[in-house]
């Protein structure tokens, strides 16, 4: 995963602020008459830089090669998520202020996988800095994903029980690697502070896993890999397919249930090149397709 983060910083779909703060490359969307600036922070990318900076931090590693005191732009991304916090009640989160149309989101937005990963880098700060602040800015994170989507938080439970967190709020597509990447951070809390509410949580994500992971293993004649979501069931690219399987292998250490091992394995036995080229050959297929039916759609 490093190597694909310095791949987008090199080709500046990543940049830095002066204060070493990274933005994104703002999807090139301008629905409602509104524009939007080349670059735009995100607060999972600012999740996503701590973490990395976590990581070569506590094993003396310089993976990011950036040449900066790695300590001092792991607090600034930190202090960056405390000013940036929105509060309700008990709860905090972060809005992304830049659309995703695709996923039928308007600014303000709100994510699961946000609320996740901001969750895993708190705990980490909270590990160097033993700050009050942080804990208890922790704990309202963990909160808001307690919370039924109904009030405001960002459990949604479905008309079968099952337990999930969207990446993109209100949209039922279910992606994937989001729902994974959100249960991590309650995982971590639970480790944190012993809280079984958030163990409890965790362990019905997992019962969601072992009903639906067989929703997500996409089938077209003899092509055969994982899905984005739910919704579209959209293959996905060769970087994501591989991310699913290196998030199962990680789950199932620390869970020791077999089905995720199963398909771990299974999808990684898809990695191969006659089916790599069958799956290019369909999901090419379906975007001819998606795009022709849009056009009949509109004439």
């Amino acid at each position: 995963m490093v190597n694909d983060y310095l791949f987008h910083i090199k080709n500046r779909t990543i940049i830095f602020d002066k204060d070493g703060i990274p933005l994104g490359k703002a999807p090139n969307e301008k629905r409602g008459g509104q524009d939007y600036p080349a670059y735009v922070y995100n607060p999972v990318g600012v999740a996503n830089h701590g973490l990395f900076l976590y990581n070569d931090l506590i094993e003396n590693a310089n993976r990011l090669a950036f040449g900066v005191d790695r300590r001092a732009a792991f607090d600034k991304q930190v202090f960056w998520l405390i000013k940036n916090k929105t509060g309700k009640g008990n709860m905090s989160f972060w809005y992304h202020n830049y659309p995703a149309f695709a996923h039928g989101c308007k600014p303000p937005w709100k994510s699961a996988l946000t609320q996740g990963l901001i969750l895993s880098l708190l705990l980490r700060a909270c590990h160097l800095t033993e700050s009050e602040e942080i804990s208890g800015l922790a704990e309202r994170v963990a909160n808001s994903m307690k919370t039924p989507t109904s009030e405001g938080g960002f459990l949604y439970v479905d008309d079968n029980g099952d337990y999930w967190y969207q990446e993109y709020m209100g949209n039922l597509g279910y992606v994937l690697n989001g729902f994974i990447f959100s249960i991590w951070g309650m995982y971590d809390y639970y480790l944190y502070s012993k809280d079984e509410e958030c163990k409890m949580i965790f362990d019905k994500c997992i019962d969601t896993l072992r009903k639906n992971l067989k929703r997500y293993d996409w089938r077209m004649g003899i092509a055969k890999w994982s899905v984005y979501d739910l919704k579209d069931k959209n293959p996905v690219e060769l970087v994501y397919h591989k991310l699913h399987v290196s998030l199962l292998r990680d789950l199932y250490t620390i869970t020791k249930e077999e089905f995720l091992l199963d398909y771990a394995n299974r999808w990684e036995g898809y990695i191969s090149q006659p089916n790599m080229l069958l799956v290019n050959i369909c999901r090419h297929a379906r975007a001819q397709a998606l795009k022709l039916f849009k056009r009949l759609k509109r004439a």
